[in-house]
């Protein structure tokens, strides 16, 4: 019991062209087998089919996207099945799960490098950009390319509310099969930012540049397999992600005391935050007159924790 014949079928060739210049063929085999008990399943593993991502004879550009088998009417034992080709795999093709945590595998991927199996493909990485708004007490200093400029007014004093400015981010999110959930390493991690080098794809970004900001997955079924989809997403920050801010306010520390005592003017105590020196007390006038760039104290502030981050 085999097969009985195998040959392509000249009249079953065909191909379209577009207006994007995408090429698309069809090429029909006839296919006879020596027993009726033999379904499409049979026929379409025909070992002289050609694969799924195999090139087109005519057009190397052009990729087997799917078999189509279909039994000839009123013969039992006869089957054509039609090998479509396309230039642009995954919009052409048909197979759509319904589920996108499964149709939205592998795309634009090289298909001679796409894997049948869910738990042997490779990870899927998207990467948009951002930006933020940020409170800032500095501007940059154009001739280092640096935040050391004092934002303060023409007496020395820091704007109230401070001024905000819009700087770039990114957003990266990582989406790979697995057998298992996300443990409860991943899930605890959420909101932290990396507390070492850490490698996403092709990036690797250093301590405390990247937070973790959601971990989701969800069961799926594919080709007999049972696996967890997962999705990471982080959001990436090459200025880091904590706060700096000058040190300032309407008290100073007592030299004498220690205890906090109001900054006045004219036995006046001050309306709005003046400069502070770092240790709690008001920054002398001769200091910001003799440096106005680097008298200023800035503090800065962890807002995030850190964690060392499961390894992808």
């Amino acid at each position: 019991m085999a097969y009985k014949l195998f040959k392509e079928s000249e009249a079953g060739r065909r191909a379209s062209i577009d207006q994007r210049y995408q090429r698309t063929y069809a090429r029909v085999f006839i296919i006879r087998t020596d027993s009726s008990s033999y379904g499409p399943y049979y026929a379409g593993s025909h070992p002289s089919l050609p694969a799924i991502w195999s090139a087109h004879p005519e057009d190397a550009l052009a990729r087997c996207t799917s078999l189509d088998v279909q039994q000839d009417a009123g013969d039992a034992l006869q089957w054509r099945v039609t090998a479509n080709y396309a230039y642009y795999a995954d919009q052409t093709s048909n197979a759509s799960t319904g589920d996108p945590a499964v149709d939205n595998q592998q795309k634009g991927q090289d298909p001679v490098d796409r894997v049948q199996s869910p738990l042997s493909r490779p990870r899927d990485y998207q990467i948009s950009t951002t930006s933020y708004k940020i409170a800032t007490a500095t501007a940059c200093n154009t001739s280092t390319n640096a935040y050391t400029v004092p934002i303060v007014n023409s007496a020395g004093d820091p704007f109230l509310p401070p001024l905000e400015t819009e700087r770039g981010a990114a957003t990266l999110t990582v989406g790979l099969n697995s057998s298992s959930e996300p443990s409860s390493a991943w899930i605890q991690s959420i909101g932290f930012v990396n507390s070492s080098s850490y490698t996403i794809g092709p990036y690797v970004i250093a301590a405390g540049l990247t937070k973790l900001d959601s971990v989701s997955a969800q069961r799926a079924f594919e080709n007999n397999v049972a696996y967890w989809r997962w999705s990471l997403v982080f959001s990436y920050r090459p200025l880091g992600w904590a706060v700096v801010v000058m040190d300032a306010g309407k008290r100073e520390k007592s030299a004498i005391s220690g205890e906090m005592r109001n900054i006045t003017m004219n036995g006046v105590p001050v309306s709005s935050p003046v400069p502070l020196n770092g240790s709690g007390f008001k920054l002398s006038r001769t200091l910001i007159e003799a440096d106005p760039v680097g008298a200023y104290t800035y503090l800065t502030f962890h807002v995030y924790p850190r964690v060392a981050f499961p390894s992808l």
